[in-house]
């Protein structure tokens, strides 16, 4: 193979220099983002609809630290050709778990550098080119990793041999020392090499390993603050009577647009009317999502935690303010326009009492985000369950509409029909009184009393059941 002249060499090296720190930039930022809010980075990771949940955790635990290790090394330029390769490997996952959600028309932002997950508008384009733009530069670097200003520079200039002069290269046995030193030199240098990048390679192994547990440990959420009067991580705020055979599950934004759609198509007014009814029981799951569509201010987190302090108050409270939230006052929408700031905390709490909130601890209740924690944990079991866009709704256990859909109030309304029509056929018939006649008692029933009482019990067993059951499925 020809050698590289020394001058294309040095023009090698420093652009080599420019792509190193540009690629360490771009992989510091992405980590630490990601560091700072562990369990966002694990939601971004399950929108992605591709991974078990024990790979997302490890990918939303450990991927940041393995990023700020490439960002590190690239920066220093250590073992810079194995931190390109890993580079250009992660690059070509993200590029394909793109191209996926891309293709299935999933609606998240990538969370390449932070936050990520569902979302109203997505920027695939953009991603994609981003990511091919980066997998050049580092393939730049897998081909040419010696680069200006690098650890690998100064540990091959360490074992350099210094050249003959020209009198010392007329002498046969300086010119074979020479060569024999050169040779044991390079022996060296490839051994230090491979130790070095084994060392190093092991060290960030194990350090993300580490960083999955204490990642993890920073995840966990602070069930301390999670109480709520009416509401649960798992079943959001619970209106309706538990008896009702029914249950509906709907999972909201408060600045999600499409949500506050479909309550103006009716859905609100649908599902109210059913509770008063006692066919249905239905679970609100506030989710906050879209704190970066409210411009700064996190209004998605505000008014998720101004609902659950509303049903501190009573679920029907809870309902008005939400009514609210996604309704009009003099002919406006409240909801924010997305991209604009949000309502302050002095509007929320003016909503309450419009709502009907007595309750002297209401504003300071929204003011203070006494329900931030209940927020997350709702945001997070949401996550877990598959939701990945809102509105989503699930009757009796079973999502209405394809995945990424948003459904109408007819298929709602026709879903709940059919599940009410499988509970009432599944509930165990009534026994039937056995006919008498003149004041005497039936064969059938004189001669076994004890059939129609075991009837009945089992009656009422399954009936629980067929409760039981319904409420199962809306967790």
């Amino acid at each position: 193979m020809k050698a590289v002249p020394t001058a294309v060499r040095d023009r090698l090296g420093w652009v080599g220099l420019a792509v190193r720190i540009v690629l360490a930039l771009v992989w510091g930022w992405a980590s630490l983002s990601k560091i700072a809010h562990p369990l966002t980075f694990v939601q971004a990771v399950r929108a992605y609809d591709a991974t078990p949940e024990w790979l997302s955790k490890a990918i939303g635990y450990g991927l940041p630290v393995l990023e700020l290790s490439i960002a590190i090394l690239l920066l220093v330029g250590l073992i810079t050709r194995y931190a390109a390769a890993v580079s250009v490997v992660l690059l070509l996952v993200f590029l394909v778990g793109i191209v996926q959600a891309a293709a299935r028309n999933i609606k998240i932002e990538c969370g390449c550098f932070g936050g990520g997950g569902v979302t109203t508008s997505t920027a695939y384009t953009l991603d994609i080119l981003r990511d091919l733009g980066l997998i050049v530069l580092s393939v730049y670097l897998v081909v040419f990793a010696l680069t200006k200003f690098s650890v690998d520079e100064a540990l091959i200039k360490s074992e350099m041999v210094p050249g003959l002069t020209a009198k010392q290269a007329k002498s046969e046995k300086n010119v074979r020392r020479y060569r024999a030193a050169r040779a044991a030199a390079e022996v060296e240098l490839r051994h230090k090499q491979r130790y070095l990048a084994l060392g190093t390679a092991a060290v960030v192994v194990l350090v993300s390993l580490i960083a999955v547990g204490v990642q993890g440990g920073r995840a966990k959420i602070d069930t301390s603050a999670v109480a709520s009067t009416n509401a649960s991580a798992t079943t959001g705020v619970r209106v309706g009577n538990v008896q009702s055979p029914v249950t509906v599950d709907l999972y909201e934004d408060p600045q999600c647009p499409i949500c506050k759609q479909l309550e103006q198509s009716g859905l609100g007014t649908d599902l109210e009317a059913k509770t008063k009814a006692t066919n249905i029981k239905v679970n609100y799951h506030l989710m906050s999502f879209l704190d970066s569509s409210s411009n700064g201010n996190k209004y998605s987190s505000r008014a998720a935690n101004a609902l659950y302090c509303a049903s501190d108050t009573s679920a029907a409270v809870f309902v008005k303010l939400h009514d609210i939230m996604y309704g009009k006052t003099s002919g406006k929408d409240n909801q924010p326009a997305e991209g604009t700031k949000g309502v302050p905390d002095s509007t929320l709490i003016a909503w309450g009492k419009q709502a009907g909130v007595s309750s002297a601890t209401f504003s300071t209740c929204v003011s203070g985000q006494q329900h931030k924690g209940l927020v997350t944990a709702v945001t997070e079991e949401a996550s877990k369950a598959g939701v990945s866009g809102t509105p989503t709704v699930f009757v009796a256990g079973k999502r209405i509409g394809a995945v990424n859909a948003v459904p109408t109030v007819a298929q709602i309304d026709a879903a709940i029909t059919k599940a009410l029509a499988s509970a009432k056929s599944t509930a165990a018939p009534s026994p039937t009184p056995a006919a008498t006649t003149s004041g005497s008692v039936s064969p059938s029933v004189s001669s076994s009393p004890s059939v129609s009482s075991s009837k009945s019990v089992s009656s009422s067993k399954s009936a629980s059941a067929s409760s039981s059951a319904s409420a199962s499925s809306s967790k």
